[in-house]
């Protein structure tokens, strides 16, 4: 039997934050009328039967965006909402793949770096990924109605071209998905490519999450490595990104290179401002010039 010993903490009422053992976090919050389930991580275990014995009510899965360890855990779902930019990935895990030997890896890769003792057994709780649910668009703009409690898609692309967040009015949280955090990696893949975003693109969307900061009081991003689990983002994690994507695109940034640690054999640059790193393809700074 797949395990269902998944850590998690109701950081406010009816809004859960689940730890995927270190490797990923899903966000659980629940309405009058139905809940939303904002994530499914790797796929590690019991997902679906932990979330039923926090909620009984009808369960809307929505994707901050495609990549494999924040889809991996599809399958065990009837529905997937994600931005239309990043539904030709969601196959694939946003590229990065849905294999049971690259979501392994994955796992391993997190195990070692966080040195935690975790109940699962790999043998039996990660299985192959799939059925594929069927994929309903989330659009910027577009009010999600739980019940007495309204989430607003608010669309980021950045990290992947389809990245969204979602404002929680009930309780005053931004849930950012990777859009932004500690280890910001921009682009989305090489410019030309379907999943491109600029980095001048990324910062205007970075800066209009900014904007709106006096609708939200804290922030939730999608892994909880420089924070403890329940605990929200640090408040400078947003504007130490805008820095870095503003000195990336004025050219005045100093980058490191250094070795990725999600695609071996490749390096990223990288560019430090306090404590929050940004990732990015070099020839991918500007918007492509139209003719």
């Amino acid at each position: 039997m797949k395990t269902q010993a998944f850590p998690y903490v109701e950081i406010a009422p009816n809004t859960y934050e689940i730890g995927e053992f270190d490797c990923a976090s899903m966000f659980l919050l629940v309405g009058d009328e139905q809940a939303m389930l904002i994530d499914t991580g790797v796929g590690i275990g019991d997902l679906a039967g932990f979330v039923r014995k926090l909620t009984d009510k009808p369960l809307m899965v929505c994707y901050t965006h495609s990549h494999m360890d924040h889809t991996g855990g599809a399958g065990a779902f009837d529905n997937a909402h994600i931005h239309p930019r990043d539904m030709e990935g969601f196959t694939t895990g946003g590229g990065i793949g849905h294999s049971i030997e690259r979501r392994i890896w994955y796992i391993k890769m997190i195990a070692e770096r966080e040195k935690g003792d975790y109940p699962y057994n790999l043998d039996v709780d990660v299985t192959e990924w799939g059925p594929q649910p069927p994929l309903t668009p989330l659009e910027d703009g577009q009010v999600i109605d739980l019940g007495n409690r309204r989430v607003t898609v608010i669309a980021c692309p950045g990290h992947t071209a389809g990245s969204v967040t979602f404002l929680d009015a009930t309780t005053r949280t931004l849930f950012l998905g990777d859009a932004c955090n500690c280890n910001l990696g921009l682009g989305g893949g090489a410019p030309g490519t379907p999943g491109f975003t600029s980095v001048e693109k990324a910062l205007r969307y970075l800066k209009r999450l900014q904007s709106i900061g006096d609708q939200y009081d804290r922030t939730y991003n999608g892994h909880y490595d420089f924070r403890p689990l329940g605990e929200p983002l640090g408040e400078d994690v947003l504007p130490d990104a805008i820095t870095a994507c503003e000195q990336i695109v004025a050219g005045t940034a100093v980058a490191v290179i250094k070795p990725s640690p999600f695609r071996p054999g490749t390096v990223q640059h990288v560019v430090t401002v306090g404590r929050t790193n940004v990732s990015f393809v070099p020839e991918g700074i500007h918007e492509p010039q139209v003719p």
